[in-house]
């Protein structure tokens, strides 16, 4: 169709939002850059915006059986209830928010923050995880409908971080965290709450609460601990993942670079495991560790602690897995910081190879004389670690840059994505490898921990598992086929960060949530991802990039019906769908939302303002009489689809002299309109000469009338 570019310039310029006419739903679609989409194709279908900007948007949890979503909104210590029941495949909307929630209105005293939500599997109850002011009090898990009405609450540990329940529905689980102040005059132990729940009676009981603290002799050698305070002090558990079987639930001690397994059944902690190291010496595992506006992997003298924060269980072939994003976090109080700069700690470094595979003690020797650690000066590690006698025999680094697969029962490394997540970036997008997530600037991070790995999730799709990732400091995620998880390939990135300006589109991917197919109100796979930076959740379409064309099969409409050949004609061409799989609903009407989805389907390169909106913003129709949720008449259909013609061929058409016999109940706004539709012979009225132009128009009335104008503009 030769339409797009006019069409696309001169909605653009008419890019005004008119009093009266809901934003929510009349939606500007975001930009979206995928990567590599020969397997997998992502759209996004849908945007919500907090508008309370950074923190508006944190941890999302979802009721499969209501399609509603739970959103944590951190700059407004509230969340947020919206509905994906509207989503519809390959149309992009924004989700309104239904209600708002705060969490003052629930009379605590003494309470901060939101900072992790959870959905009942079956019944009527969300969970609520809240810290207390101050932070290092214990903090509280609040039960709630989901519609927001308060039920009851539980005191757990300081700073409950996360909270999530069992499959089965019989307890929930929560990760407390216990941070110390920032003073570091008070630092209480971190532990983990088990919370027994009787569903049906939960208003009316005694919630069983089961507090377990963290024993010494539970760690192996690998967990991260220093000389600073008890080591059960130091334990911070951060994220939880329950198996299948909701006996065993597994916890992230981040700063601790360690795992722990809890038996729920017995409530008690089974182990902690650390899980050791990632020699960036090691070909493979090179990474850009200097920021000096290039882009260069390379190995170097550093160890990477893993320090996932969210972690995600797979299971496959009866074996349990444990799938970290390996963001890294320091110890960084007013009180205490272990962070410093290679360069605060230089006259303390003497490296041994013994530390590094991929040196020896000549090459080390060599490379420290031709200056490699003044090359390194700027790049972060902690001071914690690597100290043997009074010198740094090694340094030691945040995060590992990848996201990896352990064996769940001995924290083995099954998997490791190496340097995958900055070669793969620079290769999509090298203007912003490694910037930052408030701010564009090329290699920026890359002194720090990179793209810095935030969440992980694990979906189905087809006959094969996928590991979506995170990148908080990108603004992407990347997708990987985790079917084999001994073998694991990149797959596919996207991103709907807008480039263009340090903070637009979808910032900062904090939380992400898989809905499969069967579960979704698309009918297709879904990703949710929560942006803490930009305030925004972004719902993203997942499809086989390589599908079976669905035959036409509306048994309302076949080859007898008046409209088959126009209904079939859409359909076809991916503009119109179904009410159901096997419905066509022809007599049912048409709204001012459902026709722009229909020609932002025709025309993909649609601008940053939908057709509704400009009908109104330059005045074709009257504010009044338009809105997206509102059923389209006759005449109304006749004067958007004549602009949406001479928009895009650039041409005014001339108006037909037929006169109907009923022209004096046409509105004015569109008597030349539906002149025009005549001559063009897209709509010509009714047997009688009438037009009758308040009459609504049906589905069938307008797959011909629109398949009828695409002939005339291809």
């Amino acid at each position: 169709m030769k339409l797009k570019k006019s069409l696309v310039s001169v909605l653009a310029a008419g890019a005004v939002f008119s009093a009266g006419t809901p934003f929510n739903t009349l939606a500007a679609t975001p930009s979206l850059y995928q990567y590599q989409d020969d397997t997998l194709h992502i759209s996004q279908v849908a945007q919500y915006d907090s508008g309370a900007g950074e923190g508006g948007t944190e941890i999302l949890a979802y009721d499969e059986h209501t399609h509603k979503a739970f959103v944590t909104n951190g700059a407004e210590s509230a969340f947020d209830i919206l509905s994906f029941d509207s989503l519809e495949s390959t149309s992009f909307q924004q989700i309104p928010s239904q209600k708002r929630i705060y969490l003052k209105d629930f009379g605590i005293n003494n309470v901060a923050d939101i900072t992790s939500i959870a959905s009942h599997p079956t019944e009527d109850l969300i969970a609520l995880s809240v810290v207390s002011d101050p932070k290092t009090d214990p903090g509280y898990i609040l039960f709630l409908t989901k519609e927001g009405e308060f039920i009851t609450k539980v005191q757990v540990g300081s700073l409950p971080d996360m909270v999530t329940f069992t499959p089965d529905g019989t307890k929930v689980v929560v990760a407390n965290e216990g941070e110390p102040a920032d003073d570091y005059k008070v630092d209480p132990e971190g532990s983990i709450s088990v919370i027994d729940i009787q569903t049906g009676v939960i208003k009316d009981a005694t919630l069983s609460h089961t507090l377990l603290t963290f024993k010494e002799s539970l760690l192996d050698d690998k967990v991260r601990v220093s000389s600073k305070g008890m080591v059960t002090q130091q334990l911070e558990p951060e994220y939880v993942t329950v198996s299948a079987d909701s006996k065993l639930a597994y916890v992230s001690l981040q700063e601790n670079n360690a795992i722990a397994t809890v038996d729920l059944v017995k409530k008690e902690i089974v182990s902690v495991k650390g899980l050791g190291m990632k020699d960036h010496s090691v070909a493979g595992n090179e990474l850009d560790a200097i920021e000096n506006g290039e882009y260069k992997l390379e190995k170097q003298p550093l160890l990477g602690y893993y320090m996932p924060d969210a972690i995600e269980l797979l299971e496959v072939n009866g074996k349990t897995y444990i799938l970290t994003p390996n963001e890294g976090d320091s110890r960084d109080y007013d009180g205490y910081s272990e962070e410093v700069s290679i360069e605060d700690i230089a006259d303390k470094i003497k490296l041994n190879a013994d530390n590094y595979e991929g040196y020896s003690q000549e090459e080390l020797d060599k490379l420290v004389s031709e200056g490699l650690l003044e090359n390194l000066e700027g790049t972060d590690v902690t001071a914690e670690n690597g100290l043997v006698n009074g010198v740094y025999e090694s340094l030691h680094s945040y995060g590992a840059r990848s996201f990896t697969i352990f064996d769940a029962e001995n924290m083995e490394l099954v998997f490791d994505s190496g340097s995958d997540f900055e070669r793969i970036t620079y290769e999509a997008l090298p203007e912003f490898f490694n910037t930052d997530n408030d701010e564009i600037e090329m290699d920026k991070r890359s002194s720090a921990k990179g793209p810095e790995p935030e969440s992980v999730v694990t979906g189905k799709i087809g006959d094969k598992t996928y590991a979506f990732i995170g990148l908080e400091r990108t603004s992407a995620i990347m997708v990987y086929d985790v079917t084999n998880p001994a073998e694991a390939t990149f797959v596919t990135m996207v991103s709907s960060r807008d480039f263009s300006e340090d903070i637009k589109g979808d910032v900062a991917p904090e939380g992400l949530k898989f809905i499969p197919a069967e579960k979704s109100p698309t009918g297709k796979a879904l990703l949710a991802a929560t942006h803490e930076v930009s305030g925004t959740v972004a719902v993203y379409e997942i499809a086989n990039a390589v599908t079976e064309e669905k035959p036409y099969v509306f048994e309302d409409v076949t080859e007898n019906h008046w409209s088959f050949k126009y209904v079939k004609d859409l359909y076809d061409q991916k503009l119109m769908t179904g009410t159901s799989e096997t419905t066509f609903s022809p007599d049912s009407n048409l709204t001012f939302g459902q026709l722009s989805k229909i020609l932002s389907r025709a025309f993909p390169e649609h601008p940053e303002q939908d057709l509704t909106t400009l009908l109104v913003s330059q005045g074709i129709i009257p504010t009044e009489d338009i809105r997206a949720d509102q059923k389209i008449t006759r005449q109304q259909l006749a004067t958007a689809l004549v602009f949406a013609y001479e928009t895009a061929t650039g041409t005014t058409v001339e108006a037909s002299e037929f006169a109907y016999s009923d022209a004096t109940d046409i509105s004015n706004y569109a008597k030349i309109n539906i002149q025009k539709a005549h001559k063009l012979e897209i709509m010509s009225g009714y047997s009688d000469k009438t037009f009758r132009p308040e009459n609504l128009a049906t589905r069938a009335q307008a797959a011909k009338v629109i398949s009828l104008l695409l002939t005339h503009v291809k």
